[in-house]
């Protein structure tokens, strides 16, 4: 089915999201350390977690929720886009952003977790 998938569009739309919930949140995206934060949360928390806190009564709280879906739909696509052999490009932010979960699924391989 290649050639049927958007992906660089669909990544921007994605990042267009993720962006306008780090500005709602207060985060900086060019600070790695914030996003590698970021990235280990949504890592560490399950989409039922996710779904909880889109639920959740406090607005920060549902917007972090939004931006847990938004990262593993991010995620998602590209790992679908790779396995199409297309490289989806995506902007600084999504670049910082591989770069994070590059490292979060490195930091589990080094200590004895399985990244599958």
């Amino acid at each position: 089915m290649t050639g049927f998938g958007h992906y660089d569009r669909t990544v921007a739309e994605i990042e267009k999201e993720i962006a306008l919930c780090c500005i709602l949140l207060g985060l900086d995206w060019t600070d790695e350390a914030q996003v590698r934060t970021l990235i280990d949360g949504c890592l560490r928390s399950t989409s039922e977690q996710h779904l909880d806190m889109l639920r959740a009564p406090d607005k920060q709280t549902r917007i972090r929720g939004k931006l847990f879906a938004l990262l593993a739909l991010l995620l998602d696509t590209m790992r679908q886009s790779a396995q199409a052999g297309i490289k989806a490009t995506g902007s600084r932010l999504c670049q910082a952003l591989n770069r994070a979960f590059i490292e979060a699924y490195d930091r589990l391989d080094d200590s004895g977790h399985s990244s599958a």
